[in-house]
């Protein structure tokens, strides 16, 4: 966000719900949900049902899923209870950012449809729900089953979906699908890619998240807000370099094609031509309407300063300037008798 100005931003980050760091798949279910859910497992009651930023949340599961899976406590106690090392990875959790230039229904139809590609359709249960608290960092967690699941519930771990291929995958559909949605309503595009991966001299910012967010939008500084602003001025200062090297370069490529203009149109090289510029003119409509009627060649270019210049071919300096004076005597003439 720039001031007040939301833009695009790409966030996607994927980690492992493992009990081997103290962490649950239940305990996960209740947070991005906003609900109360106990884990059989532990025995543990995780209660979220205070939080109000979530605004959408909905569970997707394969067609042959057992259909009592839609309720989230039976669901992911269900994971729970299929895992029984100390260590077990429970659930593949994602956060990400969504833009913030579409609209809910169409954020709500992004996350379902690149569930539905990425996921469902090689046998997982998503579980996702959309957070917003207003601050302009609207965003979707989603919740993912690590086993294979069949009518009778939960079966073997499925290795395959730990491929670093396929996590890259998804990354760049997260892009593609954000990028379909923002296609609509907005000029803004969003790349997966690192920006050196983009070839982009550019220093990356740090995501900001819900909490520093939050801070910001009440007027205190963070850590990460502190080092993001110094990241775009850094960049700032980097884009302005390169504009003015560019501008540089347009400006070069500008005098060459004007040097080519007035050569082909005066028929000599520049270097044998020389110019007046026509506020220095007396009466300039009469001094071009003489250079015409005497087949002069004559070509009017206008100066970086908006002033007009006429240039000449060296070889009609001596007519030209006595068109010049005839036209300043003609004027000077015409100013006595006005007296």
């Amino acid at each position: 966000m720039k001031g007040d100005v939301h833009i695009a931003i790409y966030h996607f980050n994927i980690k492992i719900v493992s009990r081997g760091k103290g962490a649950s798949a239940v305990a996960k279910a209740a947070y991005i949900s906003g609900e109360k859910i106990k884990n059989e497992y532990d025995g543990t009651i995780h209660d979220y049902h205070r939080k109000r930023e979530i605004v959408h949340k909905e569970i997707l599961l394969p067609d042959n899923a057992p259909p009592h899976l839609k309720k989230r406590s039976i669901l992911w106690n269900a994971v729970e209870k299929s895992e029984t090392r100390k260590n077990s990875q429970t659930a593949r959790h994602i956060d990400a950012a969504l833009p913030v230039e579409i609209s809910r229904s169409e954020q709500i139809d992004l996350v379902r449809k690149f569930c539905q590609q990425c996921f469902i359709s090689r046998g997982m249960c998503a579980d996702f729900a959309i957070h917003d608290k207003g601050d302009g960092n609207p965003h979707v967690h989603i919740l993912l089953t690590t086993r294979k699941v069949d009518e009778n519930g939960f079966t073997k771990k499925e290795r395959s979906w730990n491929d670093k291929s396929l996590l890259l995958k998804w990354r760049k559909l997260w892009a593609d699908w954000c990028n379909h949605k923002l296609y609509f309503v907005s000029k803004e595009r969003i790349d997966h890619r690192s920006y050196a991966a983009q070839g982009i001299d550019k220093i990356p910012q740090k995501h900001l998240g819900a909490a520093a967010c939050a801070i910001e939008k009440k007027g205190y500084r963070t850590d990460k807000g502190s080092f993001n602003r110094k990241v775009i001025l850094e960049n700032t200062n980097a884009e302005i370099k390169m504009l003015n090297q560019e501008l540089l370069k347009l400006n070069s490529e500008k005098r060459n094609v004007k040097k080519e203009i007035i050569e082909t149109e005066l028929d000599c090289p520049l270097s044998e031509t020389f110019g007046i510029e026509v506020d220095k003119i007396s009466n300039a409509e009469n001094f071009i309407s003489a250079l015409s009627r005497s087949d002069i060649l004559h070509t009017i270019k206008t100066k970086n300063d908006g002033k007009q210049v006429i240039f000449f071919a060296n070889r009609d300096k001596e007519k030209v300037s006595d068109i010049f004076n005839a036209n300043n005597l003609n004027k000077s003439v015409k100013k006595h008798h006005s007296r």
